[in-house]
Formats: structure tokens, C-alpha cells, sequence
């Protein structure tokens, strides 16, 4: 998919529009900012409700205690700040008050992956899917646009689990079916296809819709709970599987489905594409570092013809 002659909008956009709306029926819905409220969008939410937004400022462990006290409570919670910045820098706070307590917080990471561009290494978080995976009770999701993030948002405000959800930073294009819903633990097959099962999510994922030759592109934007039957269902049919993902390879889906594979006695071909323990960098285009970095649709291209060349 070329981005360039896409449908562009933006999750960030679709999530703070989609808060602003829930909140409206839901009156213990608070959001917990960490001093970033222009860049997350939510002017409105705090000009609308002002007594259910609390802004902690640059204490981003406070806010993970703040959110939980919250939670506690009762109230229907959001901590929104960067990735980099929660599970980045709280870690310790999000497992220790949020998930041993098994509070359902909702905690969203914006601005992950390479696409946030010029920011660079110190923004760009390519961790956060491995650190909140490995927390019990904590479910992460990674929406695959902004069409899923309105989906997907509305079902994790009535979640009574701890949640982690990433959002990018720039417009992306918009391509999950209209139709189609969200369940938590469901994944959802985007093209079906033959020879290669592809398996990702977020916007990196649409780099592969429409390549040669006959893929079965699953979008698995429930990354933990796994769709584990519809992954090893597609993965016995084609007998290829490649993992795509904006994120370091240590630690995030290909790692988990590589041993999903392992686990089933599974035999097929495996390969994955991911950042290959680097730290990122700055560039004005995001694209650009996808090319740096190996994760670009030539990229794809050539792990496919990898998978389709071996015996």
C-alpha cells in the first residue's frame, strides 16, 4: 500500500474524539495526562470535564499511582502520555500498584515505533510491547488504524482488565473493514491468500496489503490475549510465516509467535522483520527510517521471496 496515494487520518485524533463521546454517557470515565495534553489531543475532554481530567505534570509514577488510586475507586480509568514515558519510565509503578492489584487501567501509549520521525531515539519507544506483555494480568493491543482505534477503544472502556493500548504518531492509512468489529483476543484476516501467512500489526502492516504472491495477511492487533487458533490455522495452510512489526524483534510478536509455533510442533518456514536491537533516530520522513532500518515494503518483499525460495 502506498501511503502517499492513501486515505490518511489520525489514531491519535480518532482516540481523543472517541474518549470525548464515551465520557458523555459515562460519568466516572477520568483521564490521567502526564503534561502532554496539547499533543495527545485532549484540549476538549479537559475544557469539557474539567473535575475528570487530572494532569500530574512530568511525573509520570505518580500518574501510574494517581490512575490506580483512581481505578480503585471505581472510576473507569485512561493514564495518556507517550510510550517512552509510560511503560518507559513507570514501569515498576504499573506493575507494582496497577497490575498486582489487577486494576483496570487503561494505560495509552501514543508516539510508538519508528514512525515518530524527527523526535527521534528518545521518543521513538520499541520496547513497549516486550515490557507489557511480560507483566501479568496486563492485555496489550496495537490498533492497525484509526478506523480500529474507535473500535477498539470503546471495547477497552468496559474492560475491567489492566490494558495497554499504542498509538502512532503521523496520519497512517485508513484500511480496516468498516464492518468488521473488535473482540479482545480475536485477530482479523485483512486478504487471504496461499503461499505465505503475514502477521502484524499497526500501520506497518498495510505495507503488505496487495504484494505478490498469494498472502494471508492477519492483522493482530490483540497481541496479548493471542489469537492463537486463527494464527496456526492460516500458518498449517500456507506453511510460510513471516512477522512484521515496528518494534524491536526481542521481545515482541515474532517472538511470541515463533513460540506459539514451537509449542504446537508446528513445521513451517518462520521469518520476522523488526528493528534488529538498534536504538532509533531522527528523520523528518518516518518512511525513510523504515528504509534504514530494513521494515519498508522492498524489505517485505524480499523476506517473502525468501520464504517462498526454501525447501
Amino acid at each position: 500500500m502506498n501511503w502517499k496515494n492513501s486515505n490518511l487520518s489520525s489514531m491519535r485524533e480518532a482516540f481523543a474524539d472517541t474518549i470525548f463521546d464515551l465520557a458523555k454517557d459515562d460519568s466516572d470515565l477520568y483521564v490521567v495526562s502526564v503534561g502532554l495534553r496539547p499533543s495527545i489531543l485532549m484540549d476538549k475532554f479537559a475544557l469539557r470535564y474539567k473535575t475528570r481530567f487530572i494532569e500530574v505534570g512530568v511525573a509520570e509514577n505518580n500518574a501510574a499511582g494517581v490512575s490506580a488510586g483512581l481505578a480503585k475507586s471505581g472510576k473507569n480509568v485512561f493514564l495518556c502520555t507517550y510510550a517512552c514515558f509510560s511503560p518507559g519510565i513507570n514501569l515498576a509503578t504499573i506493575k507494582q500498584s496497577i497490575c498486582e492489584n489487577n486494576l483496570p487501567v487503561k494505560i495509552i501509549g501514543f508516539h510508538g515505533g519508528l514512525l515518530t520521525g524527527e523526535l527521534g531515539s528518545s521518543h521513538q519507544m520499541l520496547e513497549d510491547i516486550a515490557l507489557m506483555r511480560s507483566l501479568p494480568t496486563m492485555e496489550v493491543f496495537a490498533p492497525l488504524d484509526s478506523i480500529e482505534t474507535i473500535k477498539m477503544t470503546r471495547v477497552l472502556a468496559k474492560s475491567n482488565r489492566s490494558t495497554y493500548m499504542r498509538l502512532v504518531r503521523p496520519d497512517t492509512p485508513s484500511c480496516y473493514p468498516p464492518k468488521k468489529g473488535f473482540t479482545i483476543g480475536q485477530s482479523q484476516i485483512l486478504q487471504t491468500g496461499k503461499d505465505v501467512t503475514v502477521l502484524g500489526y499497526g500501520p506497518i502492516l498495510t505495507q503488505a496489503i496487495g504484494l505478490k504472491p498469494s498472502l494471508e495477511i492477519i492483522n493482530i492487533s490483540s497481541i496479548k490475549p493471542l489469537d492463537e487458533k486463527t494464527i496456526l490455522k492460516s500458518i498449517k495452510k500456507t506453511g510460510r510465516c513471516l512477522v512484521i512489526e515496528d518494534h524491536q524483534q526481542i521481545g515482541g510478536l515474532g517472538e511470541a509467535v515463533a513460540t506459539l509455533i514451537l509449542k504446537s510442533g508446528l513445521k513451517c518456514k518462520f521469518a520476522q522483520i523488526g528493528v534488529d536491537n538498534q536504538f532509533g533516530r531522527s528523520s523528518h520522513d518516518p518512511l525513510d527510517l523504515y528504509r534504514l532500518y530494513g521494515l519498508s515494503t522492498t524489505d517485505i518483499i524480499t523476506k517473502i521471496n525468501y520464504l517462498i525460495s526454501k525447501k
